[in-house]
């Protein structure tokens, strides 16, 4: 096993106790406390000058079964559970390891007690979940007689209770070791090994699993138990055999991390590139990665950037070149190191967004055809009222001819004219939509797009006495967008609230235009005080072509700005309250805009 460095060596030595999540305590021959940590401190208050069942138990008597007693006699290390009580005098239940210290001639001259107080073992539990829930597996315990001795809440809600079993008649339901078998190898050399195995859940399911084993050494080195890990390995580990186990299980957690790990020291060579890392960067388990060589795969001065500070730098996407030159969609975190307020490296996870991105686009993908169905139904429902309007002018033309009604032949020739001119209003507004433009994204001001907008529609909001604001509290960046498109689509939106507070009964008063971005997404919202939406409009006002405007609406207004939102890898969203009024809000995303046209365009600033 590598020696930890000289610093890190040091640093435990001077820090290990008071850095123990336990409460520890030293007790002499005569019971009095000579030593505790700070935990224990926090645990049980104040030591000095007192004596354990002083501490422990809040009582001027040695106890009547004394277990260091025992202990002192037999030099025999003990677990025992107890009840005593906290610093605030509250009764508190906990576990105590006593281990026997011994001078040179063997004798017992202290006992170190590490307690854990139970009550507060499922916080301790759920953080530790936390700490390793990247690495999802179920976990158990076998001994050389390949029987389980134990298994984690994974494993024993997946496979029932396994505890005193074969693994081999548990887990596969035979009657015999088999030879595949990962644990017995790791018995037989002392090594970690892999494979893949077949097991059977307590519901009878056959399930495929990827497992590790690695042996638990004891202090001596020697092991009779493994441990063997299984696919998920997000579920938390508990805390076994002191910290030579939790070392060997994080040596094996960054080994078989899904998660690329790579650390690099203070002179800027590479210490830790895990199996995951390597495959990332498409580098050979036997060739090792230079950190110019990482520099060059990571995004410009991101390594540089982690090292020279602040001591957290976070990308949630961005891409890293493999060495063969491919491009890796992924999320970065680099870490600076520091021990004992002294920088010696860095640390950077690299989380892989492949299936992300994936899941992202058909998700896009499937809104895009979401839109064309909901589309081609609005605009058969369109053409039905159309046609019903127009059979009825018909009607009335053609019993006015055969009853010689003049009154009823005018009124279906108006009908007709009527309905004739909707439809042709219809189709040339449908064309106009399912033609669109091409998007032509550039380089834009989010924000100069919504001051056009405002001063386009100020004259008007002063005709009609109303007030039109624009809210902006931060600059925001240059964005990839089609100015056009965009300023089509704030023209729809602010045209409409304008509308809607003058159909308000009791006349609308404002109108605002609010654009500012919130992480790494560009946000617009068009807020009016004005008549509001019905319930059952809501529903259909972007799935239909509908219009509150009469002859001079085609209905066609969100859905053309929904369509071009949605070009641009957005979304709108409507709240609205009848009589009080409505807000749309159109969300554009930093990592789904188009790309920057390879024609520039020009700006139409």
């Amino acid at each position: 096993m590598m020696k930890p460095p000289k610093d890190l060596a040091n640093w435990l030595q001077k820090n290990l106790l008071n850095a123990v999540p336990m409460a520890v305590g030293v007790i002499d021959r005569q019971f009095d406390f000579v030593y505790a940590n700070y935990s224990f401190e926090q645990m049980f208050g104040s030591w000095q000058g007192k004596k354990c069942h002083q501490v422990y138990k809040g009582q001027h008597e040695r106890c009547d079964q004394c277990h260091g007693a025992a202990i002192f006699r037999d030099g025999k290390p003990a677990v025992n559970e107890e009840v005593g009580y906290n610093k605030e005098g509250r009764p508190t239940r906990y576990l105590k390891h006593t281990v026997p210290v011994t001078n040179d001639l063997g004798d017992v001259i202290y006992l170190l007690d590490m307690c854990i107080d139970i009550t507060e073992s499922e916080r301790i539990r759920q953080e530790y979940q936390l700490l390793f829930d990247q690495v999802p597996c179920s976990v158990l315990v076998i001994d050389k007689r390949y029987r389980i001795a134990k298994t984690n809440e994974r494993a024993h809600e997946m496979l029932g209770n396994l505890v005193g079993k074969h693994c081999y008649s548990g887990l596969k339901g035979r009657d015999k070791k088999c030879n595949e078998c990962t644990a017995r190898k790791t018995f037989e050399d002392g090594e970690l090994h892999t494979g893949h195995h077949v097991w059977r859940t307590k519901k009878g399911d056959t399930i495929h699993l990827h497992v590790i084993t690695v042996p638990l050494r004891g202090l001596n080195e020697a092991f009779d138990t493994v441990m063997e890990m299984a696919v998920d390995v997000t579920e938390s580990m508990k805390l076994q055999d002191g910290l030579q186990f939790a070392h060997s299980f994080l040596e094996t957690l960054v080994s078989t991390s899904l998660d690329g790990i790579v650390a690099v020291d203070v002179n800027n060579d590479v210490v830790i590139c895990n199996p995951a890392a390597r495959k990332f960067f498409a580098i050979r388990p036997d060739e090792k990665l230079q950190s110019q060589e990482l520099r060059s795969m990571l995004p410009e001065g991101f390594l540089d950037s982690v090292i020279k500070g602040p001591q957290h730098v976070y990308i949630p996407d961005t891409i890293i070149i493999d060495a063969a030159g491919m491009q890796n969609p992924v999320r970065l975190y680099g870490h600076q190191l520091i021990i004992d307020g002294r920088y010696i490296g860095v640390a950077i996870t690299i989380q892989d967004l492949s299936e992300i991105k994936r899941l992202e686009d058909e998700k896009l993908e499937s809104e895009r055809l979401a839109a064309v169905g909901q589309t081609v139904a609005g605009l058969a429902h369109g053409v039905k009222n159309l046609n019903t309007a127009l059979k009825g002018g018909m009607y009335m033309l053609g019993s006015g001819l055969e009853k010689g009604n003049l009154t009823r032949i005018q009124k279906g020739m108006r009908m007709l004219e009527r309905n004739t001119q909707r439809l042709s209003i219809f189709v040339k507004a449908f064309l106009n939509y399912a033609k669109g433009r091409e998007i032509k994204a550039q380089l834009n001001d989010p924000i100069e797009i919504a001051k056009e907008v405002v001063e386009m529609y100020a004259q008007k909001a002063i005709d009609l006495n109303l007030k039109l604001d624009l809210e902006v509290s931060n600059p925001i960046p240059m964005a990839a967008i089609d100015y056009e498109c965009i300023h089509e689509c704030l023209t729809n939106l602010v045209g409409n609230a304008i509308d809607a507070c003058r159909f308000k009964d009791n006349g609308g008063s404002r109108v605002i235009l609010r654009a500012f971005e919130k992480n790494r997404v560009i946000f617009y919202e068009v807020i009016d005080d004005g008549c509001g939406i019905e319930n059952d409009i809501k529903k259909k006002i972007f799935n239909t072509f509908f219009t509150t405007k009469g002859l001079s609406g085609t209905g066609l207004g969100l859905l053309m700005t929904r369509k071009m939102i949605q070009e641009h890898g957005g979304s709108i969203k409507l709240e609205s309250i009848p009589n009080i009024g409505t807000t749309f809000r159109i969300l554009l995303p930093r990592k789904h805009l188009p790309a920057i046209a390879e024609t520039t365009a020009s700006n139409p600033n």
